[in-house]
């Protein structure tokens, strides 16, 4: 079973309702949007390619307006034909100046070009437009709260056209010609006149710049009292008021940052139910609900809250694109595409943005997306087809072309998603990936292979689980895709060389026969990680539930932050110490606690003798059940699991029922719970051999 769709609640309809479809002509719309990607690569090679020969502030005033236009055309806030019209205006204002300084600079020959291509686009959008009847603008649909699922809203606004900010030129320096020099005096005479001459060239008294400061007219007088120190916590002066519009953007900010927040805070920790993060989800949707009740001055001050961030924060990635998606119209998620686009090639910032693109409920997004796809960095490119796909919108012809691509990154995320669908043309693109110099995309390709149901899947797997880089990767693959032979395989080489990732990977084979040697090693005296991994296998498989709360070091939570610097001053004393009695001071802070399974030999050791006498040596037990994937399905629900061990037990359902629902762990909740619902028919129909490794066929090509 497959499903792709937009998780999203329409401006003003019913939960699950799609959005109406616009009434701009498709071939109109595809002619906007190149014209609109030729003049964003001429903005932001205006601000970062161009050499600041001349002042370039015209022509990018000039295409803050084209774009402006572009928008207005799109969402249909003006009429479409002259607001296309003023976009070319604007593109030719534009390329008039470029094309004046193009000779001081070889940048702003391609910036013309782009002008160039996109002034021929905009004519064609033009004359589609004029063939077609102009529509009644309508009435945008009252701002209605969203729960559980972000809702689409429609503010009525401005569009946001957006700041181009050019390097400035060099300024002209203002020099004043210097006097011609004055002889060397040889009489008297000679002398007087040099003196004459000097005074005349001083300048006047009045121009001098004043000997000392004003004094203050409120200056205090030395028999005033000295000012009596505000208590602690207080501050004397409380600032002046503000206006509105800075109330609403310090609210606008406030929503931002929790939107932020949440974005890095959602995904639960080991041991949290992930059906727990529904009260943050709803804090993240409550928010953005605030920004669209303000509604313009709001909108309109999201796009700044990241330009004039210091750095490059994936959260503040994440809350733009998160923040912009929910709202309709082109401007606002062009608005997040240009962020995205200013980066650079910072990949948690790319990360961050295409995190949250997974969740908008745009209806523009397969049109942003695949523009996107366009684009000459790998890492963007990597980010649109991944989303794409994720959202169920790319085609095969797209995964295709991008598994295709000589850019290691992209081609990594299209084969997984391929890999998923068995597609014919897989098998020769998993060959060429597999000799690839880049392990992320070998690691796509086994990934892909175990999915697939490759026929040389098993081969592959064992041979790359030998490599120093990526065995561990290729490891889990054949613990989650391989037989009854690849486990024997992988635990007996696990014992071999005992190392944490092949442990772990013992775990998910199930193999009721490696709990006694697991036991065993945690009675060794080696490396603590090695035995954290031990006894994570062993909970896998028997699901004892032999937890017990362990205090973290401090190293392993953050890393410290540095001291101040000694500058010969006093230390300044925290609040609590300076408001506190001396008696009651706040007492230290507790210790980080987590709870990891028991490593203590003993116990294990007397639980697989009480509780698993019973058990088939040659069988397969997960959670101390025997194996099925309604097993597997249980683990996804209610599992004591990371969203990382989600995914894998995501991509074992795949490999174990032979069918695919859309799931991930970063989907909102109820988007989860559907997925989980929609696999428990199919989960069950494949439990008919429990305790084995059989699967079905799903082979590819």
């Amino acid at each position: 079973m497959s499903f792709s769709y937009l998780p999203f609640v329409a401006p003003g309809g019913q939960e699950g309702q799609p959005s109406a479809p616009g009434s701009l002509d498709l071939l109109a719309h595809d002619a906007l949007e190149s014209a609109h990607a030729a003049l964003r690569r001429a903005a932001l090679s205006l601000e970062h390619d161009v050499e600041p020969v001349t002042d370039l502030t015209g022509p990018a005033r000039a295409l803050e307006r084209a774009l402006g236009a572009i928008y207005d055309a799109f969402d249909g806030r003006a009429d479409r034909v002259a607001a296309v019209r003023a976009a070319a205006a604007a593109v030719d204002g534009a390329a008039a100046a470029v094309g004046e300084a193009a000779g001081l600079e070889a940048g702003l020959a391609a910036v013309g070009e782009l002008l160039r291509s996109a002034r021929a686009w905009l004519e064609r959008a033009e004359a589609r437009l004029a063939a077609v009847p102009p529509a009644s603008p309508l009435d945008p649909p009252p701002i209605r709260a969203s729960r559980d699922r972000p809702r689409l809203h429609a503010v009525p606004r401005a569009s946001l056209a957006p700041r181009i900010k050019v390097p400035e030129p060099p300024p002209a320096e203002l020099v004043a010609k210097p006097p011609p020099p004055i002889a060397r005096p040889k009489t008297f005479e000679e002398l007087k006149a040099a003196v004459e001459a000097l005074k005349q060239r001083a300048p006047a008294p009045g121009a001098l710049p004043a000997a000392a400061e004003a004094r203050p007219l409120a200056a205090r007088r030395d028999d005033d009292p000295p000012a009596r120190p505000p208590p602690p916590g207080f501050a004397r002066d409380v600032g002046a008021a503000i206006d509105d519009l800075a109330f609403l953007r310090a609210r606008t900010r406030e929503c931002f940052e929790e939107v932020a927040m949440v974005g890095m805070q959602r995904a639960p920790l080991l041991g949290d139910p992930f059906r727990g993060a529904l009260v943050l989800e709803r804090r993240m949707l409550a928010a953005i609900d605030v920004v669209a009740a303000i509604g313009a001055p709001a909108l309109e001050h999201v796009p700044r809250l990241v330009a004039e961030a210091p750095v490059k924060d994936p959260s503040l990635a994440f809350a733009s694109a998160m923040v912009l998606g929910c709202f309709a119209g082109r401007d606002a998620l062009a608005a997040a595409e240009l962020a995205l686009l200013r980066s650079g090639r910072d990949k948690a910032f790319i990360e961050g943005l295409g995190a949250a693109l997974k969740l908008v409920p745009h209806e523009l997004l397969p049109l942003a997306l695949r523009g996107l796809l366009r684009e000459p960095e790998p890492l963007v490119r990597a980010m649109a087809i991944d989303v794409l796909a994720y959202r169920g919108l790319a085609t095969e012809d797209e995964l295709v072309a991008a598994a295709s691509d000589d850019a290691a990154p992209v081609a990594a995320r299209a084969l997984y998603h391929l890999g998923c669908g068995a597609s014919q043309r897989l098998p020769e693109l998993i060959q060429r990936a597999l000799a690839a110099e880049d392990p992320a995309l070998r690691e796509a390709a086994w990934t892909a292979m175990a999915l697939s149901d490759h026929p040389h899947a098993s081969i592959a797997l064992r041979g790359a689980m030998e490599a120093p880089e990526g065995g561990d990767a290729a490891a889990l693959l054949l613990a989650i895709a391989g037989d009854e032979a690849d486990a024997r395989h992988l635990v007996a080489r696990a014992f071999e060389a005992p190392r944490e990732g092949l442990l772990a990977a013992v775990g998910w084979t199930g193999a009721a026969s490696a709990v006694p040697p697991l036991i065993d090693l945690l009675e060794r005296d080696g490396d603590k990680a090695v035995k954290l991994a031990a006894a994570f296998a062993l909970e896998r498989i028997t699901g004892a539930g032999m937890w017990e709360e362990v205090a973290v070091e401090d190293e392993e939570i953050v890393v410290a932050d540095p001291p101040d610097p000694d500058v010969g001053e006093p230390r300044e004393l925290k609040l609590a110490q300076l408001v506190s009695d001396p008696r009651d001071l706040p007492p230290a802070p507790a210790p980080e606690l987590v709870e990891l399974p028991t490593v203590d030999a003993a116990r294990w050791r007397a639980f697989w003798m009480e509780r698993c006498q019973g058990w088939d040596l040659g069988a397969r037990y997960r959670r101390g059940r025997p194996y099925s994937p309604e097993v597997v399905l249980d683990e996804l629900d209610a599992g004591r699991v990371t969203p990382a061990e989600r995914r894998h037990l995501q991509r074992e359902l795949i490999v174990r029922t032979g069918a695919f629902v859309r799931f991930d762990p970063h989907d909102f909740v109820v988007a989860q719970e559907e997925a989980i619902a929609a696999w428990r028919p199919i989960a069950a129909r494949a439990s008919g051999a429990p305790g084995r490794w059989t699967r079905p066929r799903r082979r590819a090509g």
